[in-house]
């Protein structure tokens, strides 16, 4: 991969032609050479295109990928915009987010993902990407070959009280539902284990730490372990600790191990950072710009910011 391609810049013609019905014509157009260039670099930064509002995000994304998904059963917090439409996430300006797929922790996850800015920040904000291969390949190989052999068990336990104050979200926020029976026909189409408690509702999942990418058969890192590890300094723990949230406990928040439910050493979790670190790249978003991401073969993550700061995404 050439390290000054990801993600790769496709900017407007000097004419633009000026309209949304010209760059969503362009992207029905060119889906098949998107997704071609999404498997060499994995990441697009479309840029120069007059994308200003959710609507038009929405309409320019549907021209590219006609289907969108629900965000149902992810743990970020999030703004339903309407349309399949999204912030791309309400955690606190000053937390980091680490380098991730989206919805690795769930048995079925969007395939591509798609960014756009409606107003950059004052200061900061940059969204961090890295290739996935890369990743793999830079991890220490011990490490490597832990995670591609056991897996990851995510483990959560979500509370009751859709808007009550404690870690994280609950679980009618996570799936979207006031209804205990839509979530276990979740659960059960994501062959997610669960239990409802006194204090809300236990789900466990067993998923891969490494994938190989459908098309390109590469090794992809695949996982959040990092993210999600009760004793590791993750962004579930930074929000506690910011007072957004109520601290966690033993009983609620959440939980990573490896696949045979051993413990993840704090070692191989700073070995995942390290690699990650490394392969990281950064950009800065300019109002309008309009990201792509192929969610196997890119890792994405938000560094913190100043000032207002409006960045939307919508998953297929």
């Amino acid at each position: 991969m050439n390290d000054e391609k990801m993600p790769l810049l496709i900017e407007a013609g000097g004419d633009r032609e000026g309209t949304l019905a010209a760059l969503r014509s362009w992207a029905t157009e060119h889906r098949p050479q998107l997704d071609q260039q999404l498997l060499q670099t994995g990441a697009l930064l479309l840029r120069g295109f007059p994308i200003a509002s959710p609507k038009a995000f929405h309409d320019v994304v549907v021209a590219i990928r006609p289907e969108l998904r629900d965000y149902v059963g992810g743990d970020s917090p999030r703004k339903a915009l309407g349309d399949r439409v999204y912030t791309s996430t309400e955690i606190p300006r000053d937390i980091e987010i680490g380098l991730h797929n989206e919805l690795s922790y769930m048995r079925s996850w969007p395939d591509r993902l798609f960014f756009c800015c409606l107003e950059a920040a004052k200061r900061g904000g940059e969204t961090h990407v890295a290739d996935g291969r890369e990743v793999f390949t830079r991890m220490d190989a011990a490490v490597r070959d832990r995670f591609l052999e056991k897996g990851v068990i995510y483990q959560q336990h979500l509370r009751d009280g859709d808007g009550a104050p404690g870690p994280g979200k609950s679980w009618q926020e996570t799936f979207n539902t006031m209804d205990p029976e839509a979530v276990e026909r979740i659960c059960g189409e994501q062959d997610t284990a669960f239990r409802w408690t006194g204090r809300g509702l236990r789900t466990w999942l067993r998923n891969p730490g490494v994938l190989d990418h459908p098309i390109t058969g590469e090794h992809c890192w695949f996982n959040q372990a990092d993210l999600w590890h009760a004793s590791f300094d993750t962004v579930k723990a930074q929000e506690a600790r910011s007072g957004a949230r109520a601290p966690a406990d033993e009983d609620l928040g959440c939980h990573a191990c490896y696949g045979d439910e051993s413990e993840i050493p704090i070692e191989d979790l700073t070995a995942v950072r390290a690699a990650c670190k490394k392969s990281e790249r950064l950009f800065s978003w300019q109002a309008g710009d309009l990201l792509i991401l192929d969610n196997m073969l890119a890792m994405h993550g938000r560094k913190p910011f100043e000032g207002d700061r409006r960045v939307l995404v919508a998953m297929a």
